[in-house]
């Protein structure tokens, strides 16, 4: 073979691995899932020692460790950033957030499509232009990963996610899709129904789809050909939403294999499979949380979804352009409704706490420069305690949102602005504020 062809043959493949990140969508196994069932089988094999453990250590501070992983303390509400990443780990062509609440037990997958049109911060543009030649104004979503560089990649990659739905997220997990058939194989492959027959071929870039509808058990080298497909080249196929429609149908069966009892029991061999493709500020600590609720989850309680737009030709380049009023329902439904809803039936029963004594944070997400500074100084004036102020960078709205740790907060700021809703997230008292209020556009 001639130096010509092989050349075109590794851009070919190369082209194609680059175009495989859905499997992605694992991580929000490997998070909440395959962590906590390493964690739940270890401690159901090691229960007795455990437990003689126990009674010879008390903890001094906090309750030992079996009531720690019986004992459901409080409501977890957690968004995290999932990144799938090509072989030199340049763009991040796919995003996905999963939001996971303890108190339904619902898991909702949320896709943003990798071609999403993005806006940079000035703040943004400044930092990355300060170590790159060139980064434009406007860009895909994925490739701001690769024009943050190397070690600002997942930082800025979490920042545009948190723009774009106007959400905070708390935790991110990236993947190299490298491991990903050893990690299928490692579970025993992946028992799916697939709804049709899943046929390609590309001869010149060494890629060869023939997969049949039926129920059937995929080893790696076949669920790879599936979140690869995204056309038939016999006919038919539907683009990249088509693709994330296939990828979602496998997620869920890899979801139901990866709590199947045997793979508790091979949890050990998995993770460690795992974590040598996986780049994630999620600890161990972190993840133990999750144990407790491990056996709450539904499978069919996972719901999946795509910001609404559609794609467009823009100065010769494709672009996905999300539907903004579209996107702030959909993020509303998913991310805020249970809060909201928490928030009316606590209003309705009529017990406020006083928000004086809590630690306040001002966040300005309207259009007037110096706003936050203007509504910390006439909330202190009133006797509030505002430990901090600054810029929110998420999706601006018309009403300030008051996101407060507890029921009953709140209710007695609502005088101060223009249009207001509350919002409950105990989650903002890890940051060491029990009050955040983002002030909205109709905010002057």
């Amino acid at each position: 073979m001639s130096r010509k062809s092989n050349k075109n043959n590794k851009k070919g493949k190369y082209y194609l691995v680059k175009r495989f990140f859905s499997i992605v969508f694992l991580f929000v196994f490997s998070f909440i899932v395959l962590a906590s069932i390493g964690t739940a089988g270890y401690l159901h094999f090691n229960k007795d020692k455990l437990a003689r453990n126990e009674n010879n250590n008390k903890s001094e501070e906090k309750g030992g460790i079996m009531d720690f992983f019986n004992k459901k303390s409080k409501k977890i509400r957690t968004n995290v950033a999932i990144f799938g990443v090509d072989e030199d780990e340049i763009r991040t062509d796919v995003i996905i957030v999963a939001t996971f609440n303890s108190e339904t037990s619902k898991i909702d997958l949320v896709s943003i499509p990798r071609d999403t049109r993005v806006f940079l911060t000035d703040a943004t543009l400044q930092e990355m232009r300060s170590r790159k030649y060139y980064v434009p104004d406007t860009c895909k979503i994925n490739e701001v990963h690769a024009y943050a560089g190397k070690e600002k990649a997942n930082e800025y990659s979490v920042k545009e996610v948190e723009r774009l739905l106007g959400i905070k997220i708390d935790y991110y997990v990236k993947m190299n899709l490298e491991g990903f058939r050893k990690i299928v194989d490692e579970m025993g492959g992946v028992e799916i129904d697939l709804p049709r027959d899943f046929y390609y071929v590309d001869n010149s870039g060494g890629l060869y789809i023939n997969l049949k509808a039926g129920k059937q058990t995929l080893n790696g080298a076949q669920a790879e050909q599936l979140v690869r497909w995204r056309k038939d080249n016999r006919g038919g196929g539907y683009g990249d939403l088509g693709r994330i429609n296939t990828q979602q149908l496998f997620l869920k069966a890899f979801a139901k294999q990866a709590l199947s009892p045997k793979n508790i029991v091979n949890a050990p061999s998995i993770i460690k499979t795992l974590f040598k493709y996986v780049e994630t500020d999620v600890n161990l600590n972190d993840a133990l949380n999750y144990v407790k609720y491990l056996n709450d989850i539904d499978l069919d309680n996972i719901n999946m979804t795509t910001i609404p737009g559609d794609a467009r030709m823009i100065g010769g380049i494709s672009y996905f352009i999300h539907d903004e009023e579209g996107t702030r329902e959909l993020v509303d439904e998913i991310f805020f409704s249970d809060d909201k809803r928490e928030n009316e039936e606590e209003g309705a029963s009529g017990s406020v706490i006083s928000s004086k004594d809590a630690r306040i944070e001002v966040l300005n997400g309207g259009s007037v420069s110096g706003l936050a500074q203007k509504t910390s100084d006439k909330l202190k004036n009133e006797g509030y305690n505002v430990v901090s102020i600054g810029n929110f960078g998420g999706t601006r709205e018309e009403a300030t949102r008051i996101i407060v740790s507890k029921k009953g907060m709140g209710e007695d700021l609502k005088e101060f602005f223009a249009e207001s809703t509350i919002i409950v997230d105990d989650s903002i008292s890890d940051k060491d504020i029990d009050i955040q209020i983002i002030l909205g556009l109709s905010e002057k």
